[in-house]
């Protein structure tokens, strides 16, 4: 990755302050969630600690990043915002995943990258897990089984589209893949609540931290993109 001397300090202090808001926010943001929506201060709360990497990634003008950051953020707010907002909110996640899928593909190697075996498998894997995935934890009765299955088959070409990436980006492909492993916590926690309190809890955290590893994995890993890239990062 490509930074200067200068802006790597800011990348660091960015992406630590990040980190302390979304640890704060996984242990103590679902005490902002009681009585009726709008949750105001969890809104907030939740979105605070990746619109800083999109505003940063802004700044070094990746644009596709950032878009794909900020639209997490919206998503993130529209989630937390009421039970009604759901829907909104993935929508907002799937634009981003756009956004990612745009960037990835116009900095990676290109599509026949995904010819190279441990890509391949990697691929198909995931495909294999995106089909598993939905079947197990999104009832086909329930009216979000559609929307759902969309949502996740666009996050599934995201994290594909992620190992067209060079080698050198390994962080970007490992952030897509969290991300992924994030979203079967959100329907898992949402469609198949746990009636213990201690689990439901540490069951959040886990997905939240998850989520917020693959948001930052993809911010560092793909800062810069934008730029031509080296013959040395170009290697695969």
């Amino acid at each position: 990755m490509e930074l200067t001397t200068r802006a790597t300090p800011n990348l660091q202090f960015f992406l630590a302050l990040s980190a302390i808001l979304a640890i704060a926010y996984g242990a103590f943001g679902s005490s902002l969630y009681e009585g009726a929506p709008p949750f105001v201060v969890g809104t907030i709360f939740k979105a605070s600690s990746i619109v800083f990497l999109g505003l940063i990634a802004l700044i070094a003008r990746s644009r596709l990043l950032a878009a794909g950051l900020l639209f997490g953020t919206l998503g993130d707010a529209l989630l937390a915002w009421s039970p009604d907002t759901f829907l909104y909110g993935a929508f907002a996640f799937l634009i981003g995943h756009l956004f990612y899928i745009a960037l990835f593909l116009r900095a990676g190697l290109g599509v026949s990258a995904l010819k190279q075996p441990p890509r391949l498998l990697a691929a198909l894997a995931l495909i294999a897990a995106c089909i598993v995935m939905t079947a197990l934890l999104v009832p086909r009765d329930n009216a979000m089984f559609a929307p759902l299955s969309v949502y996740t088959g666009v996050l599934t070409l995201m994290a594909i589209t992620s190992f067209t990436l060079p080698a050198a980006r390994w962080l970007a492909m490992a952030g897509a893949l969290l991300f992924f492993i994030s979203d079967g916590f959100v329907a898992w926690n949402m469609l198949h609540p746990d009636p213990d309190p201690t689990l439901a809890f540490w069951r959040s955290f886990a997905g939240w931290m998850i989520y917020w590893a693959g948001q930052a994995a993809i911010y560092y890993g793909a800062l810069g993109l934008h730029r031509a890239p080296s013959a040395a990062s170009a290697h695969a």
